[in-house]
């Protein structure tokens, strides 16, 4: 049986190089020269991140040909649950931990764009919702409750609420003794912490970022442009474009940020 390890947030790509993304995950599990009929054990600690590449990565274990055990060494919370419901059997280490919780995302605009949010939002969580079900049969409206109070739930309470199909038996040799884990869950929430503080500054680089190009697209309108809007300015214009090459104007295109914003749902509610 094959073992992959994942280890890391979820994301879309790699920023701080503790990243596991679709990519990854996809070239990893059909490997070139692999048996893909053939099992595949995958060991996850992960403590969440995007929910669009969770979804992504749910999405290809599923399609993967062979059956597909997850043992959750450590931690899962937030997106990684979502990745998790994608194994044939899902089971957890003694030690390991289990948080499930509302989406959030991170938003800004005026209040059309708010309630697209909040739509959004929505829509996310009953998607969740429906993957949890293909494997825990709790009434639904009891686990959109659990998620609205972020629910952190030690092995034995995963299982007997029905999100994981088993705790591990250490002594079976089913999988190696370093990955017998023992989580402190205030370490595990600073971790998920870390998560949201990290989004929060890639975003805000984002935002900068965008309002440098564009502040480029306005100073390098060319010469030409600029004396129709304003006659006046004709002759210092066109002076200073005979020294100087003219920069045409950026198509900034979908702001980098907006994109970010609507991808980063996952953080907990305080």
């Amino acid at each position: 049986m094959r073992v992959i390890n994942l280890n890391g947030y979820i994301d879309e790509e790699v920023w701080y190089g503790d990243e596991i993304t679709p990519d990854i995950l996809h070239d990893q599990l059909f490997a070139e020269g692999e048996d893909h009929s053939l099992p595949v054990r995958i060991i996850l600690n992960s403590y969440g991140g995007s929910c669009n590449a969770a979804v992504r990565m749910f999405d290809d274990v599923r399609a993967y040909p062979g059956d597909v055990h997850i043992i959750v060494s450590g931690t899962a919370a937030s997106a990684a649950t979502v990745l998790a419901m994608a194994a044939d059997r899902l089971e957890m280490t003694p030690g390991s931990m289990w948080m499930i919780h509302d989406p959030s995302v991170f938003a800004f605009g005026n209040e059309h764009d708010l309630n697209d949010a909040i739509r959004m939002l929505k829509a996310c969580k009953e998607s969740i919702l429906n993957v949890y079900a293909r494997r825990c049969h709790k009434n639904r409206e009891d686990v959109a409750a659990m998620m609205t109070d972020t629910t952190w739930m030690d092995s034995h309470r995963a299982h007997t609420e029905g999100f994981v199909d088993g705790i591990v038996d250490m002594g079976s040799g089913i999988i190696n003794a370093a990955y017998d884990r023992t989580v402190v869950l205030k370490d595990a929430q600073a971790k998920v912490s870390l998560w949201i503080e990290r989004s929060r500054r890639r975003i805000e680089r984002c935002d900068k970022d965008t309002d440098e190009l564009a502040a480029v697209a306005v100073v390098s309108i060319p010469a030409t442009d600029a004396a129709a809007d304003l006659p006046e300015a004709t002759d210092s214009a066109t002076e200073s474009s005979s020294e100087e090459p003219v920069t045409q104007p950026v198509e900034p295109g979908v702001p980098v940020a907006q994109l970010h914003k609507r991808l980063e749902l996952i953080k907990p509610r305080h």
